[in-house]
């Protein structure tokens, strides 16, 4: 509430941001909130998973339910397999709704076979991710709520972009939120396990509270409510103004609308000078093509960075992608692909964590330095057409200037790799340790996968 009251009377008219590019920053400025909200908190994901982090900020935001904060969670059901139990009973705390987006029938066994009887349905998913402290404060962007997106899994560790956000565009983020918590594809938890009850309760705090004390991420990252007001003031110096506008996706009883993505067609039909992105499940369409010769017709400079086939964790998206990366350089675009053991290692695991690899997960966009896109859209198919998505795009010259940096920062020769055509016509992988002919991987097994998947026509 303070940073929001202190942005109206600094910048009045004008919403503030602050960027999130730091893994542990991110944790616990979603800690700070959670643990600061006095009246709501609203959270909408697409993952939120049982390790530390998730246990983490699950029981943060019990806690608050406690002390009278009503809360509301909108998980997609896609990955919510084996809590039907937990989140019926949570469910009928009386401070806690809990819905699941889009969720298929059979709950236990069948689910896969449900999941391919009606694919056309549930291959839906809502891909937001939101969270709304008191309606005057959100923190939007790519992350999901997991270890591996606050540099806590000693597996891999993504490089990721969020906004902390106040001010005029809280109330078109609350009104996204609403629209998709009333609507039909949104089901109450207390569907799937009848046999629930607020009894259950105390069992699940219980359960979360063991988990979190079991856990060695408990030495590094506080289990308990604190206060933040050296981070709260510290954030408060640091935010920016700009004008924001939110695009999203609306639901539909077959398929979604395109509306995120019209939205960024528009934005990025304003560059004059410099297009920078950074997107982790890159398969361009023939529409990307288009934009890029537009662009590059007007003389605007783009340069997009995406996962090498070593720091993805889909290879079958890589693979996918693996086919436009010539027909991008030929389009004029600056293709780079991110080292999965590059300097960018040591920001994005959260000490004394050491992960074995590091990945991209941002969904992001600068033009010209100061127009910024942060969202939730992969430049994908599933973005385009199947998935409900969400970008915030913020007119900021100093928002744009920051975001640019961390573009080029994670496109230095230190933390990737940058793609050329040789004399014959060859890839060619570029960085300050030299120059690769074979595109770089972790494992021989990475080189099997992706040999595999190119015998189907994947799109």
């Amino acid at each position: 509430a303070d940073i929001a009251h202190d942005c109206a009377a600094r910048f009045q008219g004008r919403s503030c941001f602050l960027l999130l590019d730091g893994n542990q920053d991110d944790l616990y400025w979603r800690l700070a909130l959670i643990d600061s909200a006095r009246v709501s908190i609203d959270v909408q994901t697409y993952l939120w998973r049982r390790d530390f982090s998730g246990r983490l900020l699950f029981s943060r935001v019990l806690d608050a339910a406690e002390r009278g904060v009503r809360v509301r969670l909108l998980v997609d059901d896609f990955l919510t397999r084996g809590v039907d139990r937990v989140i019926a009973a949570l469910d009928h705390h009386p401070n806690i709704e809990i819905r699941l987006w889009n969720p298929g029938r059979q709950r236990q066994a069948g689910r896969n076979l449900d999941f391919l009887v009606r694919l056309r349905e549930l291959n839906h998913r809502l891909h937001n991710k939101v969270i709304i402290v008191d309606n005057l404060t959100v923190i939007a962007g790519g992350r999901n709520i997991a270890d591996a997106y606050f540099g806590l899994s000693e597996s891999y560790n993504f490089f990721d972009l969020d906004l902390l956000g106040v001010g005029p565009l809280l109330p078109p983020v609350s009104g996204m939120f609403d629209y998709y918590w009333n609507s039909p594809q949104a089901v109450p938890g207390v569907t799937f396990y009848g046999r629930a009850t607020d009894a259950d309760i105390p069992a699940v705090k219980t359960s979360l509270r063991r988990g979190l004390e079991d856990s060695p991420l408990s030495s590094i990252v506080p289990v308990a409510p604190r206060a933040w007001e050296e981070r709260f003031a510290a954030g408060r110096a640091a935010m920016v103004p700009g004008n924001a506008e939110v695009i999203y996706d609306r639901p539909g009883e077959r398929e979604p609308s395109q509306d995120a993505l019209i939205g960024l067609q528009r934005f990025f039909r304003q560059a004059q000078t410099e297009v920078l992105a950074a997107n982790a499940y890159l398969v361009p369409g023939e529409s990307f093509f288009e934009e890029a010769r537009r662009l590059e017709a007007r003389g605007v400079h783009m340069a997009i960075i995406t996962n090498s086939l070593g720091s993805t964790n889909q290879t079958i998206v890589h693979h996918a992608y693996s086919r436009a990366r010539r027909p991008m350089l030929e389009a004029g675009v600056d293709v780079f692909e991110m080292k999965y053991q590059g300097g960018m290692q040591r920001e994005l695991d959260t000490p004394p964590i050491e992960s074995a690899w590091v990945g991209l997960h941002a969904k992001a966009a600068v033009i010209d330095r100061k127009r910024v896109f942060i969202g939730s859209f992969n430049f994908s198919p599933r973005s385009r057409n199947l998935n409900l998505e969400l970008g915030i795009l913020v007119d900021s010259p100093e928002f744009g200037a920051q975001v640019g940096a961390v573009m080029d920062r994670v496109m230095a020769p230190d933390n990737a790799w940058q793609l050329a055509l040789d004399e014959a016509g060859r890839l060619a992988w570029m960085s300050e340790d030299g120059t690769l002919t074979r595109q770089p991987a972790q494992s021989f097994w990475r080189r099997v996968q992706n040999g595999i998947f190119g015998l189907f026509p994947l799109e």
